[in-house]
């Protein structure tokens, strides 16, 4: 049978300060909904509203029940302890498992922009049979348009086979995290990289199996969880070995080092929105290139983002500028320094000012 779980653990410090530690970035609006309600949107679709979960940080967990349908409060799972993307699809493939050990499972980042639904409904039709049938996983890469070292980049190999809907399945030649920039602009002159959309599919079980065999600092843990997470004593047990975790990317644990990755291709026009630029390039624009949240004026002002609640925000001969306005803080950045946010967050616990974080 086929699960997605839609990932909304994290906060995304580089959109502070919208995002906060109580205010994850998946709650940001995009259009007229927030990207958690659009990500569960997209799996209902994709499996069926029965086979759905979330898993969230433990300390989210009120913000997100808080913001999604009543009858899906059951169906979200929590992290005991942030330990990143490994343990985390590590847990849910455990919880999983021990009710349908055949289950293959799309994870699904809940904070992407996913401008062609029904696309992206094809791909991933696709990438859980492919997953369901082939000795491996399957994850998404989306046709990198430029050179950013904010992601990784999947090399695609041979050709394995075509699926009904005449989607190829590759084989992944190498996977590569977040490269310099010198090297990223060498990946798009080769044509043969793809962005890494951070989409994993898989049978449980083998990503079990992956993770202890790559990881092996996290197989104890894991197995102790698989032995117990259904039992009487199961939440409990939970919680005392996966604290015990070491904190580890899936990409790092999995993707870089196992030679039974596999890709398909998703062209759907996607984007991460990791940072403000990011929000940027998906949202609505003016004829100048601006992307304005409220109600604003401008002059010979182009190339900005500007975002400021209950207030009219005018601007004159500014550009390439992010501006939010929160009740506690403005914001002001130029945008090719926006990766920076998380210096910024830096300097504020050394000052003392945590409680604006």
């Amino acid at each position: 049978m086929a699960y997605a779980v839609v990932m909304a653990g994290g906060n995304g410090t580089r959109l502070w300060p919208r995002v906060r530690k109580d205010s994850p970035k998946h709650l940001i609006v995009h259009g007229d909904e927030t990207l958690l309600a659009k990500a569960l949107e997209r799996a209902h679709a994709l499996v069926g509203k029965e086979s759905v979960y979330v898993t969230t940080n433990e300390n989210l967990l009120d913000t997100i029940t808080a913001n999604i349908p009543q009858e899906l409060i059951s169906k979200v799972y929590t992290e005991p302890a942030v330990r990143d993307t490994g343990p985390a699809i590590g847990l849910m493939a455990a919880r999983i498992a021990a009710v349908d050990p055949a289950a293959v499972i799309a994870f699904l980042p809940a904070d992407h922009v996913i401008l062609d639904e029904q696309e992206f409904n094809k791909v991933l039709k696709a990438a859980l049979k492919a997953a369901g049938t082939i000795d491996g996983l399957v994850i998404v890469g989306v046709p990198a348009s430029e050179a950013r070292t904010c992601y990784g980049y999947i090399k695609r190999g041979k050709t394995l086979y075509v699926e009904d809907n005449g989607l190829p399945v590759y084989k992944v030649e190498r996977f590569r995290e977040k490269p310099t920039s010198q090297r990223a602009e060498k990946y798009i002159r080769q044509n043969e990289y793809f962005w890494n959309s951070g989409i994993v599919v898989g049978r449980a079980n083998l990503i079990l199996e992956l993770l202890n065999e790559h990881a092996p600092q996290l197989k104890p843990g894991l197995e102790k969880i698989a032995l117990t997470v259904k039992t009487s004593h199961g939440e409990d047990a939970v919680r005392e070995y996966y604290t015990a975790l070491e904190r580890i990317a899936f990409d790092y644990a999995v993707l870089e080092k196992s030679t039974k990755i596999h890709m398909v291709i998703g062209n759907f026009g996607w984007e991460d929105i990791g940072s403000w630029s990011s929000l940027a390039k998906v949202s609505t624009k003016d004829t100048d290139e601006n992307v304005f949240a409220g109600r604003a004026i401008s002059i010979d002002t182009s190339n900005c983002l500007i975002a400021a609640k209950d207030k009219l925000v005018a601007s004159i001969g500014v550009s390439d500028l992010i501006v939010i306005d929160t009740e506690d803080v403005l914001f002001i950045c130029n945008k090719a320094r926006d990766q920076d946010v998380k210096t910024l967050l830096k300097r504020l616990r050394q000052v003392g000012w945590e409680h604006y974080l």
